[in-house]
């Protein structure tokens, strides 16, 4: 970041006083955390929830990172229509991909095409749908982790970063005061022109939702299996070389600051597991579980999940580009079929499935 944005956050940072009340559309895990810290920190909030989350929002949600715990509330309803439209709204998406036409819809029946629109989503479409009914619409990226599998507590195992800025491209002076609030609220804010370059490398990232969700393993538990290591890094390579090769950048430019750097963090998955020690990843494997939100998806019962915007979007830019995706066809029709039949997480080991994707990958040449 440089010094004059992170100078122009700072001085936004310390006006307390608050026009915009932020609308946090899809309050789960990500965005209920968010909407709890803002409001601490004296932003005006309301969240739209499902209900047991507009009620424990409500009465108080514990935020357990790192064995400390923080009480958040904030107001929560749990439909649009039952907020009282204010000039100074800003909409906060923290809905997963497959919801956002829809909520997306239910905020244009609310609000004219004035209101700003940030897209704190995973995936690379969200900031397209909310463009076709909003004139200004930000990118969102949230790098850090949130586990909710009950509606009182939320679990941040790893990061507080988020980055925002102007969709397609660009900053203006209202994504450095969300910036600054977002700051204020205790995030490590980026305020970035190539957001959406961060999120196509998350994007390649997220791939492996899939993979930890059919197998059933939490982050730290697949970083420190070898087979695991090596089929995820199947995974993200399958889609660094489709996305090359239509061209797609997944990082910002050299010398541009990135909250993810994704082609790094693929090369440390060739790396030899270190011995077990202090702050490496086998000591880490049962003081922190991270679960993909696709993982949570399917233990909770969903029915609906984001890999179609995730592997999927891999799957159609390989069509596009004449590279087969053999990995992540497979990942996306194991996932989807997991998901309809209600079975839980761990239906295959990460041998299994390295094996399955390997024996039916002459289908896809």
């Amino acid at each position: 970041m440089s010094a004059s944005i992170g100078n122009a956050i700072l001085s936004k940072a310390m006006n307390v006083e608050k026009s915009t009340r932020y609308v946090i559309f899809g309050a789960g895990a990500i965005g209920a955390a968010i909407g709890g810290l803002l409001n601490r920190a004296g932003s005006r909030v309301v969240c739209v929830a499902r209900p047991a989350v507009a009620e424990a929002l409500g009465r108080g949600i514990v935020l357990e990172e790192h064995g400390e715990e923080t009480m958040v509330t904030c107001d929560a309803v749990t439909t649009v229509a039952q907020l009282a439209r204010e000039d100074g709204d800003v909409a906060l998406i923290t809905t997963k991909s497959q919801a956002s036409q829809e909520a997306v819809r239910e905020l244009s029946e609310a609000y004219d095409e004035t209101l700003p629109v940030v897209c704190l989503q995973n995936g690379v479409r969200n900031e397209e749908i909310a463009a076709h009914r909003f004139k200004t619409v930000y990118a969102g990226l949230v790098f850090f982790s949130a586990v909710q599998l009950e509606p009182s507590l939320i679990t941040m195992p790893q990061g507080r970063t988020v980055a925002i800025g102007c969709y397609p491209k660009g900053l203006d002076d209202r994504a450095l005061d969300i910036c600054a609030d977002l700051k204020r609220a205790g995030l490590e804010v980026l305020p970035s022109a190539y957001v959406m370059s961060m999120k196509w490398g998350k994007l390649i990232a997220n791939l492996n939702n899939a993979t930890t969700t059919i197998t059933g393993y939490w982050l730290e538990r697949a970083m420190t299996d070898p087979e695991m290591r090596r089929l995820m890094l199947e995974v993200r390579e399958e889609g660094l070389r489709v996305s090359d090769a239509a061209g797609i950048a997944v990082e910002p430019p050299a010398g541009e600051p990135s909250a993810i750097r994704i082609r790094e963090m693929t090369e440390k998955l060739k790396q030899p597991l270190k011995p077990a020690g202090p702050g490496n990843e086998v000591d880490q494997v049962e003081k922190e579980r991270t679960y993909s939100s696709m993982w949570q998806d399917l233990y909770l019962g969903r029915k609906q999940n984001e890999a179609e915007f995730l592997n999927g979007e891999i799957i159609a830019l390989g069509r596009k580009v004449g590279i087969p995706t053999p990995y992540n066809s497979i990942l996306l029709e194991t996932v989807n079929r997991m998901f309809a039949e209600g079975l839980r997480p761990g239906l295959y080991g990460p041998k299994e499935l390295h094996a399955l994707i390997r024996s039916r990958s002459d289908q896809f040449v």
